[in-house]
């Protein structure tokens, strides 16, 4: 090429750039082409097939490691385990009362109500669970703030706060949807809806008395029991306790079994099992609100314990009837009857309804429970017979029969959130009439309580209540022989006389 025309020539010459050397090529066919790209088509399809039998293979080779057992010492739910638990530290002050009053204001359900009652220990549980399989869960709960049957309260040297098996049972789900399961060991007996109500969740200070304290003592029991919980069922019972409202959580929509009967931790004293069936569904309303109803019950029969015990003192003289347990008061004249566990003694014979196996316990129970979003209302009530203490002072005598009792509560809440925590303002009512058949002699005991307080929670972890109660309670506890202390001579009918007070209680409750 010419470097100043930018001619392009044949030959070289002066002044002319060798452009570079070429060489003459054959124009190849079309069908030529088409040979070679079939060709290639050929090799990429046979490299696709490669490759697909060697992620076939990857993905066996994945398969048999999942599916292959697990090292020897090795568990895989090991990661499945939880702990968790809460504290709760309780101060009670008796605010009035004269000292009769004082002396003999008790509950069964909380020891720091009475006299000389200042700060307590009421909680302390630590709760682990272990998600075995889809088919297997192991649950076990302990309360190092326990008191042993030898506890007196009144003794300086007498210690308590033991630790104590709560629960310890295994969930066996039959399907792997976990919607049928069979419980097995020591757990709460689906009764009623407070009752099953962790108190780590409870509003109020403590569970009623008509469907705890004089139902299923502690909650718990030793038994079996079949449950039925639908999937969308399980979902609204783990919301209700997860988003704050305060849920009982899920023990079965249906459950049915049968269990020992003398309560927690306690050793079965006849070769009769209770029996306990329970139905209940939380309902969605209209703006997200949930409403649960249910009904419960159980039958079987329950062994009193018996212990000496005394009278009130006559008014005008002054004596004191005492009642001595496994003497014969055995009057036929009289009509009377002596105070064991073998039946009514009429004339000369005995009707042994029970062959010292007990009296008959039948409950039954409805609840409703509106829950606070933000507005809540709950309500149980229950009906039925227990065993119930009989006296008659004018002719000293004493016997246990099964005797009606009733009683529930109402209770009304609201729940206000983000005004610096969270707030839980309550009022509730209730009441209970019958034999108070875990303590000693089964009393019968008529009792009424007006409670009204709040809870505040500034921190998940941190939750205060307070609270004022008015109540008015007949006084449970035995009285020994040599003693009138907890009788009031006018209540000469009923034995365990009155005590009424007025009870301020602060608790700060610890969640972990």
């Amino acid at each position: 090429m010419d470097k100043k025309t930018k001619q392009i020539y044949a030959e070289p010459g002066p002044g002319r750039v060798r452009l570079g050397t070429f060489e003459q090529v054959e124009e190849k066919s079309a069908s030529s082409l088409e040979q070679k790209l079939d060709e290639k088509k050929v090799e990429l399809e046979a490299l696709e097939k490669r490759l697909d039998k060697k992620a076939a293979a990857i993905k066996e080779s994945e398969k048999k490691v999942a599916s292959a057992p697990a090292p020897s010492g090795e568990k895989k739910w090991f990661d499945k385990i939880s702990i968790k638990g809460y504290n709760q530290v309780r101060y009670s002050q008796l605010l009035n009362g004269d000292e009769n009053t004082r002396d003999n204001l008790a509950m069964p359900n909380d020891n720091s109500i009475g006299q000389n009652k200042d700060f307590l220990l009421r909680r302390t549980r630590l709760a682990l669970t272990a998600d075995v399989s889809d088919h297997l869960l192991f649950y076990l709960q302990t309360d190092f703030a326990a008191n042993t049957p030898a506890v007196d309260q009144n003794n300086s040297t007498s210690q308590y706060q033991f630790a104590q098996i709560r629960d310890a049972y295994s969930d066996v789900f039959i399907d792997s949807e976990r919607e049928y399961r069979f419980r097995v060991g020591q757990s709460k007996i689906p009764f009623g809806w407070e009752n099953l109500q962790s108190s780590q969740n409870r509003i109020a200070f403590e569970r009623n008395l008509a469907t705890d304290a004089n139902a299923i003592r502690d909650e718990r029991d030793l038994g079996v029991f079949a449950m039925w919980s639908p999937d969308v069922a399980q979902e609204r019972f783990k919301y209700l306790q997860k988003s704050g409202l305060r849920g009982s959580g899920d023990y079965g929509v249906v459950a049915f079994g049968v269990y020992n009967g003398q309560g927690a931790n306690r050793f079965e004293l006849n070769d009769n099992l209770h029996i306990d069936g329970r139905v209940t569904y939380p309902f969605e309303l209209p703006g997200e609100q949930i409403l649960e109803v249910g009904a419960s019950g159980y039958n079987g029969k329950y062994v009193v314990n018996m212990q000496n015990f005394n009278g009130p003192a006559d008014p005008v003289t002054g004596k004191v009837t005492q009642y001595i347990i496994g003497k014969n008061f055995f009057n036929t004249a009289a009509g009377g009857r002596n105070m064991t566990q073998k039946g009514t003694i009429t004339g000369t014979s005995v009707n042994g309804i029970n062959d010292g196996q007990g009296q008959q316990d039948l409950r039954g129970a409805i609840h409703a429970v509106l829950y606070p979003k933000p507005f809540g209302l709950q309500t149980e009530w229950t009906w039925g017979i227990a065993p119930t203490l009989q006296i008659d002072p004018s002719k000293q005598l004493a016997w246990i029969e099964s005797k009606n009792v009733w009683g529930g509560y109402v209770q009304a809440h609201y729940k206000i959130d983000h005004f610096y925590g969270g707030w839980m303002p309550y009022a509730r009512f209730e009441t209970y009439n019958g034999g108070s058949k875990f303590d000693n002699n089964s009393p019968n005991i008529s009792e009424r309580l007006w409670e009204f307080g709040v809870e505040y929670q500034p921190w998940p972890e941190v939750e205060v209540t307070a609270a004022y109660d008015l109540i008015n309670t007949t006084n449970f506890r035995t009285t020994t022989a040599g003693s009138t202390a907890g009788w009031n001579s006018k209540e000469l009918a009923s034995g365990y006389g009155q005590a009424d007070g007025n009870v301020l209680r602060l608790q700060l409750q610890a969640n972990y």
